[in-house]
């Protein structure tokens, strides 16, 4: 543990002061803590910048589930919202997309890669969806049948057939996500998981409603919003299990640590740190 000691007083000069102490400014942490609180296997050794900087998972956390978890109860229909999710275009820019960016690059300058890759193409996602859903960008309207109706062009067959590919290649996306999570936590992987059927299912809702079957495009839309809720679930509990340890709280949730399935290099590592 680094430590920073404190100015130097002899007795005469401070009376009565009490004796000098050292104040902890840094803290080495191993293998385990470090893959909980950035969800990044930790190669060989704690960077030395994260001794030092805050810790910005935390923040691309939040910002997934507290974009992702409205989104989920429109998708869900609940309290009759729908619009698939059009109204959430700026929280999906400025909110989300902003805020996991921000934490990829934060990611980024603390050496954490699959940390930031993560916070960088769900980041990218948000800010995709949120600007698909903006009438400004015309990326809609073109399939209506004016070309410029935004509205009729989000429920035309033509857009809900060519956007589902970009479910289906993010449930792919996914899929990797949730094979490399398995170096991290079990609540991580179940994260990926269950973002791979809620990509999996918006997809194959777009291609039923381009189809013209409205009925089961509404039955898969609300699977997947309910995947989409269960995923945020998960992060709101890794999100407060990571808050706890970050202000030293007397106790831990557990995450299920999987850090030694794939004991590729654990002994070489625990010497090294």
């Amino acid at each position: 543990m680094d430590s920073e000691i404190l100015r130097d007083t002899s007795p005469s000069e401070a009376g009565a002061m009490p004796a000098l102490t050292q104040v902890p400014t840094s803290v080495t942490l191993s293998a385990e803590q470090f893959e909980k609180l950035y969800l990044s296997p930790m190669m060989h050794r704690q960077p030395a910048m994260a001794k030092n900087l805050g810790n910005p998972t935390p923040l691309g956390i939040g910002a997934f589930v507290l974009t992702a978890t409205p989104l989920a109860c429109c998708l869900m229909a609940w309290r009759g919202a729908g619009g698939g999710g059009a109204a959430f275009s700026g929280v999906s820019i400025l909110f989300g997309g902003l805020l996991l960016v921000l934490s990829s690059i934060l990611e980024f300058v603390l050496g954490n890669t699959f940390s930031s890759v993560v916070f960088g193409h769900l980041g990218a996602f948000c800010l995709a969806f949120g600007a698909t859903m903006t009438p400004a960008f015309n990326s809609a309207a073109a399939y209506s049948p004016d070309g410029t109706n935004t509205l009729a062009g989000l429920h035309s067959p033509g857009f809900v057939n060519t956007f589902a590919f970009f479910f289906l290649f993010m449930a792919l996306l996914m899929l990797i996500y949730c094979i490399c999570a398995t170096r991290t936590n079990l609540v991580y992987v179940l994260i990926f998981a269950s973002l791979i059927f809620v990509f999996s299912l918006l997809a194959a809702a777009y291609w039923k409603l381009g189809a013209e079957d409205e009925v089961m495009g509404n039955r898969l839309t609300v699977g997947g919003g309910a995947a989409l809720f269960v995923a945020t679930m998960l992060g709101f509990y890794l999100l407060t299990a990571q808050l706890l340890d970050s202000v030293g709280f007397p106790f831990s949730l557990p995450i299920g640590d999987l850090s030694g399935l794939w004991d590729r290099r654990r002994k070489q590592d625990d010497s090294d740190v």
